[in-house]
């Protein structure tokens, strides 16, 4: 019979790593304390009430996200929108990027979901620039800087995004793996 295998054990540091931003915030909140306690105080409650009021839409995200990652099939992800995905591809991120709403909190963990199901850094990055564009915020941009402005923006925002898309799959392509004693060699771009 064979004995069971144990997960690999991580060292305290390693195990600590992820809160290190909250220790970080600890101390700055503990020097605030010292310094004036009301405010310190104030503060506090600022963050909680903040904190309760995204608790919600965070915890829909993320239950989202698990669905996302159960029921989305990887491989088709990969295969359309991974590195071998073309210009068509990222045309598609550029739109999907102008009608993505929310804040960061939720964007940035449904992009990393999507990278972690194959989706290339060229159709992230395309999606993450052509965001700043926001079409449902185009009306209100056209009331105040008028139409010339905001259509310019658009479109160079969107031709900025496929550009620096295209540009980042590149800088951010992966090496092949060694295989035995050999490289494998790098693929044609």
């Amino acid at each position: 019979m064979a004995a069971p295998t144990t997960p690999e054990k991580r060292s305290l540091t390693e195990s600590l790593k992820p809160y290190r931003l909250v220790a970080v915030v600890g101390v700055l909140y503990a020097i605030a304390a010292i310094g004036s306690p009301e405010r310190a105080y104030a503060a506090a409650l600022v963050a909680l009430n903040t904190f309760v009021g995204v608790a919600p839409i965070i915890v829909a995200v993320f239950a989202g996200l698990g669905l996302v990652q159960v029921f989305v099939d990887k491989q088709a992800m990969a295969r359309h929108l991974g590195d071998r995905a073309g210009l068509s591809a990222l045309l598609v991120a550029a739109a999907a990027g102008t009608i993505l709403v929310g804040p960061v909190f939720v964007i940035f963990p449904l992009l990393k979901t999507m990278r972690d199901h194959g989706v290339s850094w060229a159709i992230i990055t395309t999606t993450t620039t052509a965001w700043a564009v926001k079409l449902p915020m185009v009306p209100l941009e056209v009331t105040f800087l008028g139409w010339k402005f905001s259509l310019l923006r658009m479109a160079l925002t969107l031709v900025a995004a496929v550009g620096m898309g295209a540009l980042m799959g590149r800088l951010m392509r992966e090496r092949p793996k060694t295989i035995a004693a050999g490289e494998i060699e790098p693929e044609a771009a």
